[in-house]
């Protein structure tokens, strides 16, 4: 069952493209987890805004209609305060020796050293952005990531 599951996961590529193109097609439709970090952020641009709390008791950023609370006329209206997963979307990184675990790495994986450890982005294939645009700086992503207090783990 993992191993299916794992043969499925997209990992990123060396000089994988990437452009945003401000469409909020796929990301504003999904329900971020937030940190403490995210949630005091947040407040500095929107003093009212208060998580939901899913039965587990993590934080989710939700709106009406399963679409981000924030999102205004297609473009994020808090976006220099956006969440940590909102700002690394489509990408997340996973240390390499997670996924070693269960799955054989494509020989193009794009692979940032940070340390003793080394991680590769998983990234979410139905993002229209994804193939377009630049080279993604999959370093610059991760410092990202690191510098994080507290970094949520799930869309």
């Amino acid at each position: 069952m993992v191993e299916n599951i794992a043969s499925r996961l997209p990992i990123a590529w060396r000089n994988m493209l990437f452009r945003c193109r401000l469409c909020g097609e796929k990301c504003c439709g999904l329900t971020p987890e937030l940190s403490e970090e995210d949630v005091k952020k947040i407040r500095r641009a929107k003093p009212s805004f208060n998580p939901h709390y899913t039965p587990e008791g993590r934080m989710i950023l939700v709106g009406e209609k399963g679409l981000c609370p924030f999102l205004r006329d297609g473009l994020c209206s808090i976006h220099d305060y956006k969440p940590l997963l909102c700002r690394l979307y489509p990408f997340y990184p996973v240390e390499k020796k997670v996924l070693e675990h269960f799955l054989s790495l494509p020989e193009d994986v794009e692979v940032v050293k940070h340390g003793s450890k080394e991680y590769v982005f998983l990234f979410d294939e139905q993002c229209p952005g994804v193939g377009e645009g630049d080279p993604v700086d999959f370093r610059k992503l991760l410092e990202v990531f690191l510098v994080s207090e507290s970094p949520p783990c799930s869309f």
